[in-house]
């Protein structure tokens, strides 16, 4: 359930991006980046029962509220919608949770749905050894102009017939995207969630780094780099500014005080 700050708040027509608790956390922290750097407003919470409960201090330098599992967060011309997740979906929960969130896209009348998520390198197919480490997976998208961009930017598809985005050829896309979604490893709910927007014809574009776990805030950094330059969020971004949150990621960081 979308818990709105206030009445005011709006979503249709606007660009929603959102993460996948994935390996490496790297989809997260991408989104931590643009909301802390962009400075984006909560503007409300998503209340499910499908997701860990998680409490802490403040995330972000900008905002004083501590985080929930689910946040939702909006620019200011709310063209764009960003949300947070701070905790994974419960044991033998992530297809509910993939139907929730589907709901709420449903629900919100979002002009555009962009996923992020991360998939484990060491289970690659030969195929996507080479190249570029971020790839894309487009599904009942019909914007070639941004389709002609992830090209241009080399976000290449990931495991499709190159060229054709899924939903071109309607007799062979499902079948079509069942081969892609299984290249797909230790994605959280970017399988089930990929496969319910199929089937109910939302358009979808999805980026996908492959990762290893470790010290991802270089992935973290080069996927939102791709994602600001796919959509064009910001074109005077010079650095990105991680979160107070960041000063604690790695181990030796950690409070003592906690334990």
């Amino acid at each position: 359930m979308f818990i709105k700050a206030n009445e005011a708040v709006a979503t249709r027509g606007s660009t929603l991006i959102l993460p996948t608790v994935s390996i490496g956390n790297v989809p997260q922290l991408g989104i931590d980046l643009l909301i802390n750097t962009l400075q984006l407003s909560r503007i409300g919470i998503i209340d499910d029962s499908a997701l860990l409960p998680v409490s802490g201090i403040s995330a972000f330098d900008h905002i004083p509220s501590r985080p929930v599992p689910l946040e939702v967060y909006q620019s200011s011309d709310a063209k764009w919608t960003l949300i947070q997740q701070r905790s994974p979906p419960l044991p033998k929960h992530h297809r509910l949770f993939a139907k929730s969130m589907l709901e709420f896209i449903k629900a919100g009348e979002f002009d555009r749905v962009v996923l992020l998520t991360s998939s484990d390198a060491a289970l690659r197919t030969d195929a996507l050894i080479d190249g570029p480490q971020i790839r894309s997976i487009s599904i009942n998208c019909d914007d070639r102009i941004l389709v002609d961009k992830l090209q241009a930017l080399s976000l290449t598809d990931f495991g499709q017939r190159r060229g054709v985005a899924i939903g071109d050829d309607m007799n062979s896309k499902e079948s079509s995207l069942a081969g892609v979604l299984k290249q797909l490893h230790a994605s959280g709910i970017a399988r089930p969630l990929l496969d319910m927007c199929q089937g109910a014809d939302i358009p979808v574009l999805a980026l996908v780094s492959l990762v290893n776990e470790g010290d991802n805030i270089a992935d973290a950094i080069m996927l939102a780099n791709a994602v600001n330059a796919a959509l064009g969020i910001a074109t005077d971004i010079d650095q990105w500014r991680p979160p107070q949150s960041w000063q604690w990621l790695m181990p030796d960081n950690v409070p003592s005080e906690l334990f």
